[in-house]
């Protein structure tokens, strides 16, 4: 028995309450490994008097299921319903030669005639309290955002363009932070009957408030709306109309750092030490000349804010009630969310959700963000991590089918299953080079993705773009004006966000299952209570593949081509190709 491999951890996204009835428990072992797991864990008789007149601690004995097998790792999961809403328990871990007890101690053998009784070398989960369960906004899981970078989207009001306002969509793109193409809220307000009929029920802007550059990250004024992209009453008109068509609106917040221009900077600046602004900022160097001083920043056009002083918290929980009382937003995005402290998230949270109760948070983290997901902070993260194998298989072919699900598998349990539901997972941004970018144009790579994407629990986010293989290459270029003048093919997110919404078990609602993984394939299976799909996806090559024993046999309507589906011993897949399946009979 390899002892190294096996691990759990209490009170962890290994050990979690979903309802004050029931608990989530994992245990992770190395491949093939271990032959049985079981839970050892309280029961309703508890301790009871034995036959030597000694009492003894009486445990329920819970089989475990391998949920998920990697190349490296075996995951094993159960359910249990806590006694009296709390659990002391262990596991009994066999590897087909030898039995032992796992506990919060370590190690123990079975004909250890004292272990049995002492409690206190078990894992514990004191108590499960309903206000400590990890809840995002019930809503969230089921939105499929439309994510969308104001200036470059559409122009709906030409009197509000910059004096040196380049032509839409013009050859040999100038991209840069100071070209100006006259995008504005209008013109999402005129394109929404578009984005709804692409299936979405979100749409999340980059910043709209008052800047200097045209992707607004360098704040002059939280209180106003950037002159080129509209007004509060235009914004408004956005989050209201967007409502009547069931979709909600996000806006981002950039906390960590202000713009340059800013009049709290602008005041140090000329009044220095004296200004009344100093301690809003963190300086670092401030002898000689106020020019040459230097202090935190995210770039030097946008000075960090020191979110520790009481008067910058107060600024910035004020702006954040305000646009939520004001326009009715329901998301607030928070940039370089991981560089601001953790206490000011907590302050944030408190302050917006006692405005709008079910307001969604979402952190801009790229790594682990467990540290911010404990239900204090955010409701969840930009969920980078998820997405990446998938790019990584399809897209670029750097890994392999078994690395995908390694690297896939380890993102998803990576987090509870509660948190999962509110995560925000994509595979291109303002950030970030585009997916057909990264797919060199194939448009069968980008369909692939899109699908697989959809069938991750939680939020799911679409560049404006990807549904008509827009390109772009790294910041600037993924900044791309849309091209709506121009004869474009369309990509299957409509077809696919439609079967996300149509069945539950696609998205948030089902739980994986890998039937098959090879080099170029892999086939998994989604199920909740009352129903399942299975997922198919190749990539490099002409292959016949043999179907997993469960599906041999068996009739299918192919959601994706709406055909019927034989499925006999075995399957010619084409290159690049993918099904989604739904049992028939």
């Amino acid at each position: 028995m390899n002892k190294h491999a096996i691990y759990h951890r209490a009170k962890s996204h290994m050990s979690y309450a979903v309802a004050e009835n029931r608990v989530h428990i994992r245990l992770k072992s190395e491949r093939n490994d271990l032959t049985s797991v079981y839970l050892l864990t309280d029961s309703k008789q508890g301790w009871v008097e034995g036959d030597d007149g000694k009492w003894h601690w009486h445990k329920r004995k819970l089989p475990m299921e391998r949920e998920f097998q990697t190349e490296l790792f075996d995951y094993w999961f159960v359910e249990v319903e806590p006694i009296d809403y709390k659990m002391r328990y262990g596991f009994l871990v066999s590897d087909g030669t030898e039995t032992l007890y796992y506990l919060d101690r370590g190690f123990f053998p079975v004909e250890d005639p004292s272990i049995g009784d002492d409690i206190n070398s078990y894992f514990a989960f004191p108590y499960v309290h309903t206000q400590d369960l990890f809840q995002a906004p019930s809503w969230v899981k089921d939105t499929v955002w439309y994510q969308i970078f104001p200036e470059r989207f559409a122009n709906g009001d030409a009197s509000r363009n910059p004096n040196d306002v380049l032509p839409w969509n013009k050859k040999d793109e100038d991209l840069g932070q100071y070209s100006f193409y006259g995008g504005d809220i209008r013109g999402i307000i005129e394109k929404l009957d578009y984005i709804k009929g692409l299936g979405m029920s979100g749409i999340y802007m980059t910043p709209v408030f008052k800047a200097t550059t045209s992707h607004k990250y360098d704040t002059i004024n939280y209180y106003e709306i950037d002159p080129h992209f509209g007004t509060k009453e235009d914004l408004k008109e956005l989050v209201e109309k967007a409502h009547q068509l069931d979709m909600k609106v996000m806006l981002d917040a950039v906390f960590n750092h202000i713009g340059d221009k800013s009049p709290q900077f602008q005041d140090v600046l000329e009044n220095g030490k004296e200004s009344k602004y100093f301690d809003w900022f963190m300086f670092e160097e401030t002898e000689g000349a106020i020019d040459d001083w230097s202090y935190r920043n995210f770039v030097p056009a946008m000075p960090k804010l020191n979110t520790a002083n009481p008067e910058v918290i107060d600024y910035l929980l004020d702006i954040s009630r305000y646009w939520i009382e004001e326009t009715n937003i329901d998301g607030w995005r928070l940039d370089v969310a991981n560089e601001v402290d953790h206490e000011f998230w907590r302050l944030f949270r408190k302050a917006v959700k006692e405005v709008k109760e079910d307001l969604y948070i979402c952190g801009e983290i790229w790594h682990d963000s467990q540290a911010w997901l404990y239900g204090d902070q955010f409701d969840g993260v930009m969920n980078y991590p998820l997405s990446q194998p998938i790019q990584d298989w399809i897209a670029t072919g750097r890994i392999n089918g078994n690395q995908f699900q390694n690297d896939f598998v380890h993102a998803l349990l990576r987090y509870s299953e509660p948190v999962n539901q509110g995560m925000f997972t994509l595979l291109d941004s303002h950030d970030t080079p585009r997916i057909t970018h990264i797919a060199k144009g194939d448009k069968r790579k980008v369909d692939m993705c899109l699908a697989l994407l959809m069938s991750v629990p939680g939020a799911i986010s679409i560049y404006y773009g990807t549904e008509i293989y827009l390109e772009g290459g790294a910041d600037p270029d993924n900044r791309r004006c849309m091209p709506w003048d121009e004869d474009v093919t369309f990509s299957n997110i409509a077809k696919i966000n439609h079967l996300r919404s149509d069945y539950e078990v696609f998205g948030s609602g089902g739980k994986f299952e890998f039937l098959l993984v090879d080099a170029n394939t892999v086939i998994y299976k989604k199920t909740n209570k009352q129903n399942g799909l299975y997922f198919i996806f190749h990539t490099k090559g002409e292959a016949v593949i043999e179907w997993p024993e469960e599906m041999k046999g068996k009739s299918f309507k192919n959601l994706v081509s709406e055909e019927k589906m034989e499925a006999g011993d075995t399957v010619t897949l084409n290159e690049f190709t993918y099904y989604i399946l739904e049992p028939r009979g």
